[in-house]
Formats: C-alpha cells, sequence, structure tokens
C-alpha cells in the first residue's frame, strides 16, 4: 500500500515523496492505519521494493493479496499516467459500499472507474464478485493485466481461462480487447483477438498507447495470418487429435448417427466467425455438435429453423458436450451470435441459403471422402473461399 490514514483522520501518500529520507523523516514516530480495515500499518523500507505500507497480518478484507514489487511499482505508475489526463483521480480509494480498495479511482463528469491491476491469478468467484460490487455501486471496473503475466507479445498468443477473464467489450461498435499494462514502459497494450484454434492458442492484432483510452478502436484485423497454421491444425486434429479420448462421446455419435469416422468430419465444420471467444470448447468440436444435430440428416432443399438449432445448441451446453466462456467483462452480445455467424459462413461458401432472419434452406450437400488427404484438400478450397468471400 501507499496510501493510509493518519491518528486526525487524514491520508498520507508515499509516492508524494520521491526522497526515502524525507519519508522516514516524516514518518518518524507517527502511527499509521488502514483506511478499510483502520489495523495499524507498519512502513517497510525493502531495498528492491519501493517503500510502502503493509498490514500486520492478512485479515484486511479490502486487500485479498500480497503486493508484489512488479505490483506496486506498476499501480504507482498506472496512477502517474491517469493523474496526468484527470485531475479527479485517487491512489488506492477505498469504497466503504463495496469493501474493496481499488488500485487506482477516477471521476470523470459522467463515470467512476476503478482500475485493478492484477499481477498475481485470483478465482473466478473472486473475479466476478469483484466485478458485481463494483456495478452494483455503478463504478465500472477496468481490469488491466500485468503485462509479465502474458510475456512478449506476438501474432500468436496462448490465454488461460483466467487470461480469458479479462476481456473486455463495452459497446457493439469495436471489438473486444484484453487491456494490459507494463510498468516498465508505461505503455498500455490493447490485445484484439482474431481467432481461437482451440482453448488456449489466440491469433491477435495489437496496439499500443501511452495513454489509457477508454473506447479504443481497431481496423482491418486480418486472418490471413493465421490460415496456414488453422489449416495444419485442422489436419493434424483429422490424423491424431480425433482419437482422443476427450473426444470419445463425439466420435462414438459421429460414427453411429452418421455413418462416417470423426477423422472425415465435412469440411463445412471449422469456419471462423467473429464471436468464437464466447465458447471455451475449440472451434472444429462445438461446430461440429451443432453440424451433426442440425444440417448434416436434413435432406438437400430443405428448411433449417434457427431456433430448433438454438435448441439443440443448449441441450449440448447442459449436456456439458459445449461449454461457454464466463466474460463478466463483455457486456454485449451473446453465445447465439456465434451459432448464427457460423450458420452464415455457411451462406458464404454455399452450403446454405438464408431465406429469412429465422430460417436457412440446404442448397449443397456434403462431399463424401475416399481419404484424409481429400478431406484436408477440401478444407483447403473451403477455407480460402471463405476469406476471398470476406475480404470481397
Amino acid at each position: 500500500m501507499f496510501v493510509a490514514k493518519r491518528k486526525d483522520g487524514s491520508f498520507f501518500s508515499l509516492l508524494d515523496w520521491k526522497n526515502r529520507e524525507d519519508v522516514e523523516r516524516l514518518t518518524k514516530g507517527e502511527l499509521f492505519f488502514c483506511p478499510a480495515c483502520h489495523s495499524t500499518l507498519r512502513l517497510k523500507h525493502g531495498q528492491v521494493r519501493k517503500v510502502h505500507f503493509a498490514h500486520m497480518n492478512d485479515s484486511c478484507n479490502a486487500s485479498s493479496e500480497s503486493e508484489t514489487h512488479y505490483h506496486l511499482e506498476g499501480k504507482a505508475k498506472l496512477y502517474e499516467s491517469l493523474r496526468h489526463s484527470n485531475d479527479k483521480t485517487t491512489l488506492e480509494h477505498y469504497i466503504p459500499s463495496t469493501n474493496q480498495r481499488a488500485d487506482v479511482y477516477m471521476e470523470t463528469g459522467h463515470r467512476k472507474y476503478a482500475f485493478e491491476f492484477q499481477c498475481s491469478t485470483i478465482s473466478k468467484a473472486e473475479f466476478s464478485k469483484r466485478t458485481k460490487l463494483y456495478e452494483i455501486s455503478h463504478i465500472r471496473p477496468v481490469w488491466i493485466l500485468g503485462k509479465e503475466k502474458l510475456g512478449k507479445i506476438q501474432p500468436q498468443m496462448k490465454f488461460s481461462p483466467f487470461q480469458w477473464q479479462f476481456l473486455q467489450r463495452h459497446n457493439a461498435h469495436s471489438p473486444p480487447f484484453i487491456l494490459t499494462f507494463c510498468p516498465n514502459t508505461t505503455r498500455f497494450h490493447y490485445l484484439y483477438p482474431s481467432f481461437s484454434f482451440n482453448s488456449s492458442t489466440t491469433y491477435i492484432s495489437s496496439i499500443t498507447s501511452k495513454s489509457w483510452i477508454e473506447h479504443p478502436t481497431f481496423q482491418n484485423i486480418q486472418h490471413a495470418t493465421w490460415k496456414e497454421h488453422f489449416l495444419h491444425y485442422k489436419k493434424k486434429w483429422r490424423y491424431s487429435y480425433s482419437l482422443y479420448k476427450t473426444h470419445n462421446h463425439l466420435r462414438s455419435y459421429c460414427y453411429t448417427k452418421m455413418n462416417i469416422p470423426l477423422s472425415l468430419f465435412p469440411a463445412e465444420i471449422g469456419l471462423p466467425v467473429p464471436s468464437f471467444y464466447r465458447l471455451h470448447t475449440p472451434v472444429i468440436e462445438w461446430q461440429a455438435w451443432l453440424y451433426f444435430d442440425s444440417i448434416f440428416h436434413t435432406p438437400l432443399h430443405s428448411i433449417i429453423h434457427v431456433p430448433t438449432v438454438l435448441k439443440n445448441f443448449k441441450r449440448r451446453i447442459t449436456g456439458s458436450h459445449i461449454c461457454l466462456r464466463e466474460l463478466p467483462l463483455v457486456k454485449v452480445g451473446f453465445y447465439e451470435d456465434a451459432v448464427v455467424e457460423y450458420l452464415e459462413a455457411l451462406v458464404s461458401i454455399g452450403a446454405l441459403k438464408r431465406e429469412s432472419p429465422m430460417i436457412y434452406r440446404k442448397i449443397k450437400k456434403e462431399l463424401p471422402y475416399a481419404s484424409m488427404e481429400g478431406a484436408c484438400k477440401q478444407d483447403r478450397i473451403i477455407l480460402e473461399f471463405l476469406l476471398y468471400t470476406k475480404q470481397s
């Protein structure tokens, strides 16, 4: 902690004093207390970490984790960065209604913000609870992931379930992003996921900013960079992943109900959709369940009713065959968007025809594959055609 309460009720911030000797002189013989739990604090003068206050024990409910040097440094630099653009910025602001202490708190003319610089892993329950408490008090939580948790930012990243929670989207006019901050460079990084092959491996685009952007926008997200990688992944899925024990249920269902081996699933399965991030289940698996349940056995030129597709899809979620992602910071859209986007992708490659928002018609029958090579060849043809139609 950098901010403590004096005995007279006034606040003392260590960041107001850059010189260690001045801090020691000003605090000598004085007692300091936690603004949240009111317990006595001690001043720590470590050689590695910044001078800071610490609780005598870990009983403070407003603080759920110990602070590393990186966290302390990041919180200080974050405060300095935000204070330059807004004078109503407070470090370690205690909010009685939530019993939480925001790393940085800021008010504008129309909104309140609580910035949380997160450098350690916390549970989903804790993340969700803290988010909801802020929102109930009409404070927008801005969760920022410490960059050291991500490592080097590159086009292909691996996001853990914990890191996916930082995905945020507040309006329908901009794509979702993960916000990260590096105290060493004092730079904000906005990471825009463009497509995931599995539950972790994700291709991203990114922008870097010296200051925090309330409504960041990003255009021209390119798909071509991941095309070859995904085709290789899809080939590997056919040859080996389809045989994994985790796919026993899907493999059995495919063979007994579709009369084909899972390795020869239609190339129409496994197409990129904008709302892919809504589903934790990898794209090939969730689209396989959807296609086999609602499209594969539909006779040519017959209609496909969207509510029926959604009903079948929800049944797979209830049965744990498809898992959704918990995204407490994504405030627009639903997982159903990914389903409809997939149907539209099938329209783009000529498999379906949209008759109305609720009705599609099957206009192309799946090709039977005599070999794995033929299936992989068709995977390339369909993906390249889809990307070409999207760019045209």
